[in-house]
């Protein structure tokens, strides 16, 4: 039987889907030349945890024959291996589909159940009359209803903790003080016997405290801190009787101060009496004022006539932490296991362990969400952990993503304590039953080693603490075990994870090691996002401490006074192991290049300290050849910028108390981590943190998840924003993936909304939240100056959303008209507002310019004349003046006018700025700013990829690998060659297969390009001449080629199409 594919399916056909798969064995075929590759489920190898009914399918087709294309297709999908090998296809057939179509092919089979494996295969049919069966593939469903969840969430707490929690350290705030007043506050409480207390305090300003009069020494404050400073814990001796806690509270500064703004402050006091009883005092009660009597501090003060604060309802709690807990139980399989699932997640970072065996290499795990409302877990294959007889489950249960301080919200950013785990183990027997080994109160808990673990802070663990075979079976707990504590469940909904985890995907060894003031200062001569393993041996209780920097300074020790609040120390205590030990944090990274290690009982020997490198596992899809030492560099640091900051969702930068999802990084970068990386489920996930932050009039935050809600104001930043449409535009051009449009087009379409009620006359003026403008611009004094009119910034953002929208509306067979008529609307808008009739756009900023040009804002008339005063801006100042929004396509705007001299003139620069003058500093990482090594160190990242954007353009315009049709279905070839790189090239790992092209360039205008296109995959290729008898393929004149199709001369160059295989262009001189 044969089936034409919808319309649907045709439109899908024009792009490659997702994810690139490592090359199986090959499969048996009618032939001996076509081999079907790659299956992939969701972008994904055979995932586990799957959540939706109707997956999107995609294998690749590999064969030596040129110019081959699929014809049809046809899946088959069964309920086990034993009957997709037996032909009966019980969950679908699909028939034999007449459609080159190798991607985002949907299922379409019976509805699958929660923890359902479907086994599938696929055959294929090309143009040269071969059939290729694939290897077997499959899926496996999550849990797709709550109710398939047994498991109860447990408490990793302690009763000091849960105490703390019930007490109360609740949120108050005051209104800000007058001219020359000081905001005060005062907690009393009476104590009925002599008591060691704890004095909990927080604020969200600086602040002084007094316990009974006397000033208490605070840690010191950073100003230029992201976040505020967290809360401190001070321990003081009180008798018994009446004592008083007093606050000074500083005003609120920050650029989005108002006279409303809140001073904000949360008090809570725990006293141990002598005779066992605890006391605690939440600040509930106390009083505040702005006077300023000399007694206010004593308890005996009078404060009858203070004011009550007021608690702010919904606040989530900023309890202090205590690092991490085990939690363990025994259990019995009663017969050989043929199948064992661990379905797993927690509040906070969790470890599992089923006999000791670590479960998994996922680290950081889940990933950073908004709990409130989304919590992942994975799926784990067991089974061979799992042994006949006694067994044991464990798990190691830190702050994460969940508990620590993420600025500028703080500690529990996305909901309150305690840390809570959850897991069940599903075991298969031989005979067919099954049996569910769940967390519930037969699990018992205890202090972990990990005795402080914090995303920015880093990690402090005793090994003195550890207890051996805790997680083993038959483990017989001491006095530090007791039966744990169910916690409620957690809000956000358990949705299966199937993106690839954060993972250790490299080491690097010390490049150069030096003695300083007693430490040593390790380089690694490489920026990263990671950690140090450590090797070492010493005496019970000796301590060694590792301090993270990603600059030194003069006199060649660390610089840490980039990472603002952010401590960036791991500690570890030696139990004194006569063998050596060797430590490496559980729950935390650092961003650095240099480590200080102090507190050593020698010199480090080679494999003492070596750097661990992590991230999301992502496949590597591109590599760049370039002749030419900057750009090549460039491009590294770029990889290396974007390795750092894919951990769990895009951040901005691995090392400072920041690490956010910022909206507009992603925004710019996606073009070139598409090619660095296949983003494909990668971006689906973060798109969910995406929808989860966006406000209910439609407009998307400043960061995903949301840590800073509306202190930034609300409404939508223009090029923030933006990233809700762009990355799932990108996604689906790069990777053919419609489904991404699906799951968003509600959300998009609501932005868009949004943005047309906040316009005027087509020109968005109103609702532009933090407004951020061309951030970090050259010409800027502070970081969002309006060096470029911020209506004209916005304005363009919106035009290039809605084309956006435009393209993936025709892509899925939706109505476009309306968002057509849109774009019109606001391109003639734009050009009134903004471009005089001589092609002057604006104020003449470089921005202004790149702008109006790459997101087509002018009338064709004006683009050549606008061209030709951005090329003539440019050489007048020398470089580059733009900031985040412009940059990104500078490159573009000059190249698609013809300027590629100036287009290298900017890459071949060495002079600041440029970023050649990053690499010529020594660089191995993009920075934040043009001139990262001077200046505001509060905005100093080393590694961040921002300004890094640009490598799309080196991707797509040197090496000459752009994708035309969504999914590089055709793909075109035409590098921007300039005669001072002699060499260009570079390869990307599509859908279909490898794409690859080298040009180099010969004496008096001899040239040489070899290209090579996958296999159901076609390119138009531009050789650099308008003389087609010049140009031979493998020695045979292009005219009348069997493998080429002639298109003809365009302008100065000559156009051919071809199809799969590679092919060796020249050009004779």
């Amino acid at each position: 039987m044969s089936l034409r594919p919808s319309r649907r399916g045709i439109l899908a056909g024009t792009g490659l889907a997702g994810l690139v798969a490592t090359t199986p064995t090959l499969a048996a075929t009618t032939g001996k030349s076509l081999y079907v590759l790659g299956l992939m489920c969701e972008n994904v190898e055979n995932p586990l945890g799957v959540q939706l009914p109707n997956v999107r399918l995609s294998w690749r087709l590999e064969t030596a024959v040129r110019g081959t294309m699929q014809t049809a297709y046809r899946v088959q999908v069964a309920s086990s291996l034993a009957k997709l090998k037996a032909g009966d296809f019980d969950l679908w057939d699909s028939g034999k589909v007449d459609s080159d179509q190798a991607f985002d092919v949907t299922y379409q089979g019976k509805a699958l159940k929660s923890r359902q494996r479907a086994c599938w295969q696929v055959r294929v049919w090309d143009n040269h009359s071969q059939s290729a069966l694939s290897p077997a593939a499959f899926w496996e469903m999550g849990l797709l209803s709550p109710a398939d969840w047994t498991g109860q969430w447990l408490a990793a707490e302690d009763a000091e903790m849960r105490g703390d929690r019930e007490a109360g350290l609740y949120w108050f705030g005051v209104k800000r003080p007058g001219e020359g007043q000081t905001r005060r506050v005062r907690l009393s409480f009476t104590l009925d016997g002599d008591a060691e207390v704890t004095v909990m305090t927080i604020a969200n300003v600086g602040y002084k405290l007094f316990i009974d009069g006397q000033a208490i020494t605070l840690p010191p404050y950073s100003p230029v801190a992201f976040g505020k400073q967290g809360t401190v814990e001070t321990y003081v001796s009180l008798k018994a009787g009446k004592h008083a806690l007093a606050v000074a509270l500083d005003d609120v500064t920050g650029w989005d101060v108002t006279p409303e703004s809140l001073i904000k402050s949360a008090l809570l006091v725990r006293a141990k009496l002598k005779d066992g009883r605890v006391v605690r005092v939440n600040d509930k009660t106390a009083l505040t004022s702005t006077d300023n009597p000399d007694t206010w501090t004593s308890p005996a003060f009078d404060d009858s006539g203070w004011s009550a604060v007021t608690l702010i309802p919904g606040k989530t709690m900023p309890l202090p932490g205590k690092g991490a807990f085990l939690l363990r139980r025994d259990f019995s399989a009663k017969a050989p296991v043929t199948q064992a699932r661990l379905y797993v997640t927690s509040l906070g970072a969790y470890e599992t362990y089923i006999n000791g065996q670590r479960v998994g290499d996922d680290l950081l795990a889940p990933e950073s969400t908004d709990f409130r409302k989304r919590v992942l877990y994975r799926v784990h294959d067991v089974t061979a952990l799992v042994k006949n007889g006694q067994n044991a489950i464990g798990a190691m249960v830190g702050d994460g993503f969940y508990g620590s301080y993420l600025a500028p919200a703080g500690r529990y950013p996305f909901g309150d304590a305690p840390l809570r785990y959850i897991a069940q183990l599903d075991l298969t027997y031989a005979d067919g039953h099954t049996e569910t080994i769940a967390t519930d109160d037969q699990w018992s808990i205890s202090a972990a080693p990990v005795t402080m673990s914090d995303i920015y802070d880093g990690e402090d663990y005793d090994a003195r603490l550890e207890q051996p075979g805790w997680a083993r079976a038959g483990f017989k707990g001491d006095s530090r075990w007791s039966p744990v504590t169910l916690a409620p469940p957690a809000a956000g909904k358990l949705e299966g994870m199937i993106s690839p985890p954060i993972r250790r995907t490299r080491t690097l060894k010390p490049v150069a090691t030096k003695l300083l003031n007693g430490a040593y200062v390790i380089d690694f001569g490489q920026n990263f996002a990671g950690w140090v393993r450590l090797r070492t041996k010493g005496n019970a209780g000796d301590t060694v401490t590792l301090k993270f920097a990603e600059v030194l300074k003069a006199d060649g020790t660390i610089d840490q006074s980039n990472l603002r609040a952010a401590r960036a120390v791991d500690i570890y205590i030696l139990k004194g192991d006569p063998a050596g030990e060797i430590f490496e944090p559980h729950f935390t990274y650092h961003g650095f290049r240099y480590v200080e290690v102090s507190g050593l009982s020698s010199a480090p020997k080679s494999g003492d300290i070596t750097g661990i490198v992590i991230h999301s596992d992502l496949q590597e899809t591109g590599h760049l050849r370039i002749g030419n030492p900057i750009i090549q560099q460039l491009w590294q640091n770029t990889l290396w910028s974007q390795r750092s900051n894919f951990v769990g969702i895009p951040t901005d930068c691995p090392q400072r108390d920041e690490r956010l999802g910022w909206m507009g990084d992603a925004n710019v970068f996606w073009d070139a981590a598409a090619f660095n990386m296949n983003v494909a489920s990668f971006t689906e996930r973060w798109l969910g943190d995406v929808r989860d932050a966006q406000s209910a009039d439609g407009a998307y935050s400043n960061v995903s998840p949301d840590t800073i809600g509306p202190d930034f104001g609300t409404g939508a930043a223009p090029g923030w924003a933006d990233a809700g449409v762009i990355l799932a535009w990108t996604t689906w051009k790069r990777f053919g993936d419609t489904a991404v449009i699906d799951q968003h087009w509600q959300s998009m379409t609501r932005y868009i909304d949004f943005i047309t009620a906040n316009s005027d006359d087509f020109i968005w003026t109103e609702n532009r939240g933090a407004d951020f403008g061309d951030w970090l611009s050259f010409d800027s004094k502070e970081p969002g100056d309006d060096t470029t009119p911020k209506d004209l910034i916005a304005t363009a953002m919106w035009k290039h959303s809605v084309d956006a929208l435009i393209d993936m509306a025709r892509a899925t067979g939706r109505d476009a008209g309306t968002y057509v008529t849109l774009s019109a609307n606001i391109r003639a808008a734009f050009t009134k507002a903004f471009v005089q009739p001589d092609g002057t756009v604006s104020n003449e900023s470089q921005t202004g310019y790149i702008l109006a040009l790459h997101y087509d804002l002018l009338p064709e008339a004006l683009r050549a004349p606008a061209a030709a005063k951005l090329k003539a801006n440019i050489e007048k100042r020398g470089h580059l003046t733009t900031g985040f929004l412009g940059t990104p396509f500078s490159l573009d705007a000059l190249a698609d006018a013809g300027y590629s001299e100036t287009v290298y003139d900017l890459l071949l620069r060495t002079a600041y700025p440029s970023w050649g003058y990053m690499v010529a500093k020594g660089a191995t990482t993009i920075w934040e700013r043009w001139n990262g090594d001077t200046g505001d160190v509060s905005m100093n990242s080393f590694n961040h990829y921002s300004l890094g954007a640009v490598t799309g353009f080196v991707f797509r315009r040197i090496a000459g690998i752009d994708p035309v049709e969504a999914g590089f279905k055709t793909f075109k070839v035409d590098p921007v060659i300039d005669p001072r790189v002699k060499t260009g090239g570079g390869e990307y790992n599509a859908m279909a297969g490898r794409l690859a092209t080298d040009w180099s360039q010969g004496p008096k205008g001899s040239f040489a390009l070899s290209v090579t296109v996958a296999a159901n995959t076609r390119a138009k290729v531009y050789l650099p001449t308008p003389s087609a008898a010049k140009v031979r393929e493998g020695g045979k004149p292009i005219a009348g080629h069997p493998d080429i199709r002639f298109v003809g001369a365009e302008g100065n160059r000559t156009a051919v199409e071809i199809g799969s295989g590679t092919y060796h262009f020249a050009i004779t001189a």
